[in-house]
């Protein structure tokens, strides 16, 4: 099974200085499926969920929305099966999962959405039981059990929304989320879509909905290995700082919970040519010279095509102890690549909750540190963004509801651009 799936581990330095005090290090694991991956994708059990409230009426928003889904439905495989139910302070399930025969019915049903009755608030939590409940009755192991949900404002029952995604995914439902516009929130979205295994994408422009939708609906229908996870093992008092998702997007896992010296990072499922990667902070102790095995790295997964669970492939992870300052100055510019454009989305991001908390000075500060960061990398769009919001703190104004939306998407998408972004100027 070793060629199905390729697992890669890179170290921030291959070799440590030999000194009294504990030292940080990088790893960086990337995983993508590898040529012995000959099966077709995944089927999929997909639910779309629809916001029909009053706003989505606005900019033509809701147009856009029927071009989009329209394109998934002619797009949609004989195998796949397809719910889609639409939302406001009622949901209503449109069409039911199933095989979709007649796919001018249903496009015809999607071209009458406006004729609906689905009340005029938001009420999200009903449109994502529906969609549970219609993924849940076609479940099957070896498909692609997903739902998009696409909102353009706030809703009420928050935390339930959340929590209801959660239990989805805990029986095998991935959710990926799509916000349109400024008044929605983001935390939310990327809250759902980051905890059950998906995507969550930012439109500033109603006319990119079925762009948007087009580049999930790719994506789902390449997945060839499901549920990937990576297993730290560490060796004796080795410990772990911190750790991220880095490919597709960033995502901050926060310190992992370790038992018997092992903790595990869940990958989203993988789609065809995709790499996805994770950011390690280990914490290793002082040692004499030599070389020393500090860890494993295990990635199990799925090939759902070939009915085959909990395939491994794995990695032991050496790094050396030097007394010489050259041999333990050497770094791997690959991963300080990734970890640069890490600290860049926690600058903002930190930035972000200061601002809220009503620290200006320190938000200010960070934004600007940010900004100098993206500026140097290439990322003007970005780095204007984040002295704009610099500028609109400082004042004493809150940050913009667009501008952070642009900043927290933005900056985690950061690791797709790392092959354009230029390397970090030579200190």
């Amino acid at each position: 099974m070793a060629h199905e799936l390729m697992l890669d581990v890179l170290l921030s330095y291959q070799n440590v200085l030999v000194t009294s005090e504990r030292k940080l290090l990088y790893l960086l694991a990337e995983v993508r499926p590898g040529e012995a991956v000959t099966a077709g994708p995944a089927a999929l059990n997909l639910a779309i969920v629809l916001d029909k409230s009053g706003s989505m009426y606005a900019a033509r928003k809701l147009d856009y929305v029927k071009d989009a889904v329209q394109f998934v439905i002619d797009q949609l495989r004989p195998t796949d099966l397809c719910s889609i139910i639409a939302f406001a302070d009622k949901a209503r399930v449109l069409i039911p999962s199933g095989q979709l025969y007649d796919k001018e019915q249903a496009k015809r049903m999607i071209r009458n959405i406006d004729q609906v009755d689905v009340g005029s608030g938001t009420e999200m939590l009903k449109g994502i039981t529906a969609a549970i409940e219609q993924v849940r009755n076609a479940f099957a192991p070896d498909r692609m059990n997903h739902v998009v949900l696409l909102t353009d404002g706030l809703t009420q029952a928050e935390k339930k929304c959340k929590e209801k995604c959660i239990e989805g995914a805990r029986d095998g439902v991935s959710f990926s989320t799509i916000g349109v516009g400024d008044d929605f929130n983001e935390e939310l979205l990327l809250d759902i879509a980051n905890s059950c295994k998906g995507k969550s994408y930012y439109i500033d422009d109603p006319r990119d909905i079925p762009q948007i939708f087009a580049q999930e609906l790719a994506g789902v229908q390449s997945v060839v290995v499901k549920n990937p996870r990576l297993k730290v093992k560490l060796s004796k008092d080795i410990g772990i700082r911190r750790a991220f998702k880095v490919k597709p997007l960033i995502n901050d896992l926060g310190q992992l919970v370790v038992r018997d010296r092992e903790a595990q990072v869940q990958l989203n499922d993988l789609q065809q040519n995709e790499v996805q990667s994770a950011l390690i902070e280990l914490e290793l102790p002082s040692r004499q010279a030599g070389n020393y095995r500090i860890a494993q790295i295990e990635c199990v997964y799925d090939l759902p095509s070939q009915s085959v669970r909990d395939a491994s492939v794995a990695r032991d992870v050496l790094v050396g102890y030097s007394p010489d300052p050259a041999i333990a100055s050497v770094v791997n510019p690959t991963v300080m690549n990734v970890v640069d454009m890490v600290s860049v989305f926690r600058q903002q991001t930190r930035a972000l909750e200061l601002a809220q908390a009503g620290d200006r000075a320190k938000a200010t500060q960070l934004l600007r540190s940010a900004a100098t960061t993206l500026l140097d990398r290439g990322q003007k769009d970005l780095a204007d963004q984040a002295l704009a919001e610099a500028t609109r703190i400082e004042s004493g104004v809150a940050a913009s509801s667009a501008g952070t939306k642009k900043l927290q998407y933005g900056t985690r998408k950061l690791t797709q651009l790392l092959d354009q972004i230029p390397p970090p100027p030579v200190s």
